[in-house]
Protein backbone atom coordinates (compact mmCIF):
# COMPACT_ATOMS: atom_id res chain seq x y z
CA UNK A 1 0.00 0.00 0.00
CA UNK A 2 2.79 2.53 0.59
CA UNK A 3 4.25 1.79 -2.34
CA UNK A 4 1.17 2.22 -4.18
CA UNK A 5 1.09 6.23 -2.52
CA UNK A 6 4.45 6.87 -3.61
CA UNK A 7 3.84 5.52 -7.18
CA UNK A 8 0.65 7.68 -6.82
CA UNK A 9 2.54 10.96 -5.11
CA UNK A 10 5.51 10.44 -8.28
CA UNK A 11 2.88 10.27 -11.02
CA UNK A 12 1.82 13.84 -9.54
CA UNK A 13 4.51 15.06 -8.84
CA UNK A 14 5.40 14.54 -12.69
CA UNK A 15 2.30 15.55 -14.19
CA UNK A 16 2.77 19.22 -12.70
CA UNK A 17 6.24 19.50 -13.34
CA UNK A 18 5.16 18.73 -17.34
CA UNK A 19 1.90 21.27 -17.11
CA UNK A 20 4.71 23.79 -15.55
CA UNK A 21 7.44 23.10 -18.49
CA UNK A 22 4.55 23.20 -21.02
CA UNK A 23 3.14 26.58 -19.55
CA UNK A 24 6.85 27.85 -19.73
CA UNK A 25 7.18 27.03 -23.54
CA UNK A 26 3.67 28.42 -24.26
CA UNK A 27 4.45 31.47 -22.25
CA UNK A 28 7.27 32.14 -23.99
CA UNK A 29 6.30 31.26 -27.48
CA UNK A 30 3.76 34.22 -27.09
CA UNK A 31 6.05 36.35 -25.83
CA UNK A 32 8.14 35.97 -29.12
CA UNK A 33 5.56 35.83 -31.48
CA UNK A 34 3.96 39.39 -30.55
CA UNK A 35 5.96 42.51 -30.33
CA UNK A 36 5.16 44.26 -27.19
CA UNK A 37 3.78 47.70 -27.95
CA UNK A 38 5.59 50.65 -26.32
CA UNK A 39 4.39 52.15 -23.19
CA UNK A 40 2.74 55.54 -22.90
CA UNK A 41 4.96 58.39 -22.42
CA UNK A 42 2.23 61.03 -23.48
CA UNK A 43 -0.64 61.58 -21.01
CA UNK A 44 -3.90 63.45 -21.87
CA UNK A 45 -2.74 66.66 -20.51
CA UNK A 46 0.58 66.58 -22.43
CA UNK A 47 -1.28 65.67 -25.64
CA UNK A 48 -3.62 69.08 -25.50
CA UNK A 49 -0.34 70.96 -24.64
CA UNK A 50 1.38 69.27 -27.85
CA UNK A 51 -1.78 70.52 -29.99
CA UNK A 52 -1.42 74.00 -28.28
CA UNK A 53 1.71 74.89 -29.48
CA UNK A 54 1.13 73.91 -33.11
CA UNK A 55 1.20 76.62 -35.37
CA UNK A 56 -1.56 75.80 -37.63
CA UNK A 57 -3.54 75.31 -33.90
CA UNK A 58 -2.13 78.79 -32.62
CA UNK A 59 -3.01 80.96 -35.57
CA UNK A 60 -7.20 79.13 -35.73
CA UNK A 61 -7.18 79.63 -31.83
CA UNK A 62 -5.98 82.92 -31.57
CA UNK A 63 -8.34 84.12 -34.70
CA UNK A 64 -11.41 82.53 -33.34
CA UNK A 65 -11.06 81.60 -29.55
CA UNK A 66 -11.92 85.05 -27.15
CA UNK A 67 -13.91 83.71 -24.40
CA UNK A 68 -12.48 80.89 -22.38
CA UNK A 69 -15.40 80.12 -20.66
CA UNK A 70 -17.49 78.90 -23.57
CA UNK A 71 -14.43 76.63 -24.20
CA UNK A 72 -13.65 72.90 -23.40
CA UNK A 73 -11.42 70.25 -24.46
CA UNK A 74 -11.70 66.53 -24.81
CA UNK A 75 -9.22 63.80 -24.89
CA UNK A 76 -9.33 60.32 -25.78
CA UNK A 77 -7.37 57.25 -26.65
CA UNK A 78 -8.75 55.90 -29.67
CA UNK A 79 -7.58 53.15 -31.87
CA UNK A 80 -6.91 54.35 -35.36
CA UNK A 81 -8.63 57.03 -37.39
CA UNK A 82 -10.13 58.61 -39.81
CA UNK A 83 -9.70 61.74 -42.98
CA UNK A 84 -11.30 62.30 -45.93
CA UNK A 85 -12.87 59.20 -45.46
CA UNK A 86 -9.80 56.70 -45.47
CA UNK A 87 -8.43 55.29 -42.50
CA UNK A 88 -5.14 56.27 -41.72
CA UNK A 89 -2.55 54.08 -39.63
CA UNK A 90 -5.90 51.83 -38.07
CA UNK A 91 -3.35 49.93 -36.17
CA UNK A 92 -2.01 52.56 -34.33
CA UNK A 93 -3.21 54.19 -30.88
CA UNK A 94 -3.89 58.00 -30.89
CA UNK A 95 -5.01 60.53 -28.44
CA UNK A 96 -7.64 62.24 -30.07
CA UNK A 97 -7.59 65.80 -29.02
CA UNK A 98 -10.92 67.80 -29.33
CA UNK A 99 -10.57 71.69 -28.00
CA UNK A 100 -13.57 73.72 -29.01
CA UNK A 101 -15.43 76.93 -28.29
CA UNK A 102 -19.19 77.99 -28.55
CA UNK A 103 -19.49 81.40 -30.85
CA UNK A 104 -22.19 83.06 -28.56
CA UNK A 105 -23.59 82.44 -25.00
CA UNK A 106 -27.09 82.19 -26.52
CA UNK A 107 -29.10 79.28 -25.70
CA UNK A 108 -29.97 76.18 -28.14
CA UNK A 109 -27.87 74.62 -30.34
CA UNK A 110 -24.93 77.08 -32.40
CA UNK A 111 -21.72 76.49 -33.47
CA UNK A 112 -18.39 75.47 -32.35
CA UNK A 113 -15.08 76.49 -33.39
CA UNK A 114 -13.22 73.53 -33.38
CA UNK A 115 -9.14 72.58 -33.30
CA UNK A 116 -9.33 68.68 -33.80
CA UNK A 117 -5.54 66.57 -33.71
CA UNK A 118 -4.51 63.29 -33.62
CA UNK A 119 -1.34 62.90 -31.15
CA UNK A 120 1.11 59.80 -31.04
CA UNK A 121 0.71 58.69 -27.33
CA UNK A 122 4.49 57.32 -27.69
CA UNK A 123 6.03 59.94 -29.45
CA UNK A 124 4.46 63.12 -29.35
CA UNK A 125 3.81 63.60 -32.93
CA UNK A 126 0.80 65.43 -34.20
CA UNK A 127 -0.10 62.48 -36.89
CA UNK A 128 -3.27 64.91 -37.97
CA UNK A 129 -4.36 68.01 -37.12
CA UNK A 130 -7.72 70.39 -38.58
CA UNK A 131 -9.71 73.37 -37.79
CA UNK A 132 -13.55 74.34 -38.73
CA UNK A 133 -16.38 75.54 -37.38
CA UNK A 134 -19.12 73.33 -37.20
CA UNK A 135 -22.52 72.83 -35.29
CA UNK A 136 -22.55 71.69 -32.00
CA UNK A 137 -24.97 69.02 -32.51
CA UNK A 138 -21.74 66.83 -33.59
CA UNK A 139 -20.31 66.98 -30.33
CA UNK A 140 -21.89 65.82 -26.92
CA UNK A 141 -23.85 67.91 -24.57
CA UNK A 142 -21.02 68.15 -22.29
CA UNK A 143 -19.32 70.70 -24.75
CA UNK A 144 -21.11 73.10 -22.95
CA UNK A 145 -18.98 74.28 -20.87
CA UNK A 146 -20.56 76.69 -18.09
CA UNK A 147 -22.91 78.13 -20.58
CA UNK A 148 -26.74 76.23 -20.00
CA UNK A 149 -27.16 75.11 -23.71
CA UNK A 150 -29.02 72.12 -23.47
Amino acid sequence: MTHQVFANVAGVIILISVIIAVSACIDITDQQGEPEESPIKINASQAIEIVKQDPVAVEYMSENFKRPEWRGNKTVLVQGFETNNSALQEDETYWKVEMMERNCACSGIKSLYVVESYVSPYTGEIANLTTGMVSESNYETETCTSTACH
